[in-house]
């Protein structure tokens, strides 16, 4: 019997097929940091998309005011999207705050992703749409 990946136990797919999750974890590379990692930086150009698989890992934005914390990622929390999906540069930091097991897919793998699961297309599209709504209220 062959075992399920530990991909689909991810919220991110949990409305995926085994096939569809196969597919995706081809796309993938699993990688490992220790804390204090900057995985993505704020304002520079975006070319990967990550999904935490085991860890934490800290969203923040520089304001006038000093950096602030938006959110803390947990596994089946993803970062990445928003600049492949529109072009962008990143919108925030995010860095490790434990050591971090996350997946990670270029642009081309990102689109294939979207391509073979729709499901996840659509949690991506969502996520990425409250996130938009919520940095133009911080900027506000």
């Amino acid at each position: 019997m062959r075992r399920r990946d530990p991909l689909g136990d991810l919220g991110l797919f949990s409305g995926c097929t085994d096939s569809q999750v196969e597919r995706v974890r081809s796309l993938l590379t699993m990688l490992r940091v220790e804390p204090g990692t900057v995985l993505m930086g704020e304002g520079t150009f975006g070319f990967e998309f990550l999904i935490i698989a085991k860890g934490e890992a800290r969203v923040t934005v520089r304001t006038p005011d000093g950096e602030r914390t938006l959110a803390t990622l947990s596994p089946g929390d993803f970062a990445g999207e928003m600049s492949l999906l529109a072009g962008n540069r990143r919108s925030a930091t995010v860095t490790a705050l434990t050591p971090l097991t996350f997946y990670v897919c270029n642009v081309a793998e990102f689109a294939g992703i979207l391509d073979i699961a729709p499901s996840v297309a659509q949690r991506i599209s969502l996520t990425a749409a409250a996130r938009e709504q919520s940095n133009r209220r911080l900027v506000a």
